[in-house]
């Protein structure tokens, strides 16, 4: 039997599947640019400059129609939540001009570098003061519950101007749109999730409604405020698609990434020790873990005619799996891409936010909790290391690259001889 390609491996279900990811994509880009992934039924575009060009050409590699929940969906989670309600019809990562347009620029007024350079002083405290509850909690934690994870729901909840304590009921429907993403899941597993959408939908209207009537500083109201001047003209279907998009892309990949850019540099604790000393760039560095631990692996296109990608013909209507991932640790773009070092001269030309119409609108709020996390993490646990010999296993999707814990040891003894 010959042996399976890395094509063929590359398959969510397989059992080695996250351990073996970036050694598939690495031997994927340096055989051809685009390669046909049968478990997924997508071509993967690999390489930084062909994934830079696809992600530009909005016009032959279209957003809308690139993947569809409805394929591995059961009717019992379609009759609940269809894919022709607003979270998918209006999704912004899913659609082309005009209504890409539309929904993004509204978003671009609210996301101002004012706005986001207005919440550094809470990032900070809230970074300080979840710290102190990790010191208090004794030798050894699991970071992403203590740390990882509240930091970006509290950032979110202040930006959006919702209580904090509603955070872990809005994660939990952001994880539902996940589960309703992803293939395989078991039909109970999916009708949760469907009911979670519906639920997070009837939730930011009633926000909406709160701030129309007593309007604050975050952005929710902002965009409502612009919606009653007539600076946008959002229907409220698509202002609750817009908020409720934000709310997910918002805190759940900086989750992640915060998650996968502790184990590395705990892993190879060279670059920890830096920190510790202040000799690091912090913003070169912030970017050096975007590039080299990116939470977002891809992301679809369609190809909306024939086309050649890097020589390799695509026919019109194929979907496209355009792998940020793989071209961030792209040899031709990056020395030693595999290596996480700083300083990297080019760190931020990596494609983690993506490029084009489709570039991520919050990329100062990203960067701003990944550099404060980490830096002041480093300054008050200099001796955090990874707990011995633990797992940490990471969840078997392709479009994510997220850990499951990240057990740590705040205080390192030697071992007694």
């Amino acid at each position: 039997m010959p042996t399976p390609t890395a094509a063929e491996q590359f398959d969510p279900r397989n059992p080695r599947f996250t351990a073996d990811r970036f050694a598939l994509l690495a031997q994927m880009r340096a055989e051809s640019p685009v390669t046909f992934l049968p478990a997924l039924h997508v071509y993967a575009v690999t390489r930084w400059q062909e994934v830079r060009d696809v992600l530009g050409d909005s016009v032959t590699f279209a957003s809308s129609e690139a993947f569809s929940a409805g394929v591995h969906l059961a009717p019992e989670a379609l009759a609940i939540y269809p894919l022709t309600s607003l979270l998918f019809a209006y999704n912004l990562i899913n659609v082309d001009k005009p209504l890409h347009k539309r929904l993004r620029d509204p978003l671009m007024t609210a996301f101002s570098p004012k706005r986001i350079a207005s919440l550094t002083p809470t990032v900070i405290a809230d970074v300080e003061d979840l710290l102190d509850s990790v010191a208090a909690s004794g030798d050894q934690t699991d970071l992403l519950p203590t740390f990882c994870r509240p930091l970006p729901l509290r950032t979110i909840c202040r930006l959006l101007g919702v209580p904090l304590a509603d955070a872990e009921r809005l994660s939990g429907w952001s994880d539902a749109l996940i589960a309703f993403q992803t293939p395989g899941l078991p039909t109970p597993v999916q009708v949760g999730a469907a009911h979670g959408l519906r639920a997070l939908e009837n939730y930011v209207r009633e926000r909406i409604a709160e701030k129309t009537a007593r309007p604050d500083d975050g952005l929710i109201s902002a965009l409502v405020a612009g919606r009653i001047a007539g600076e946008n003209d959002l229907s409220e279907d698509e202002l609750v698609a817009d908020i409720a998009i934000v709310f997910f892309a918002g805190h759940e990949t900086t989750i992640n990434t915060l998650a996968n850019a502790f184990h590395s540099l705990l892993n190879e604790r060279d670059q920890w020790a830096d920190i510790v000393s202040g000799t690091v760039d912090a913003d070169n560095l912030t970017d050096e873990l975007l590039r080299h631990d990116t939470s977002v692996m891809g992301l679809y296109r369609r190809a909306a005619v024939d086309t050649v990608i890097g020589g390799v013909p695509v026919p019109q209507g194929a979907t496209l799996w355009v792998s940020y991932a793989a071209a961030n640790r792209d040899p031709a773009k990056f020395d030693a891409p595999e290596a996480l070092q700083c300083p990297r001269e080019n760190a931020r030309q990596h494609l983690t936010f993506g490029s084009g119409a489709h570039y991520c609108v919050g990329p100062l709020l990203a960067r701003l909790q990944v550099r404060e996390a980490i830096t002041r993490a480093a300054k008050r646990f200099p001796e955090m290391r990874l707990v011995p010999g633990a797992a940490v296993p990471e969840i078997p999707h392709h479009g994510l690259r997220a850990p499951t814990t990240v057990p740590v040891l705040l205080k390192y003894k030697e071992r007694p001889a």
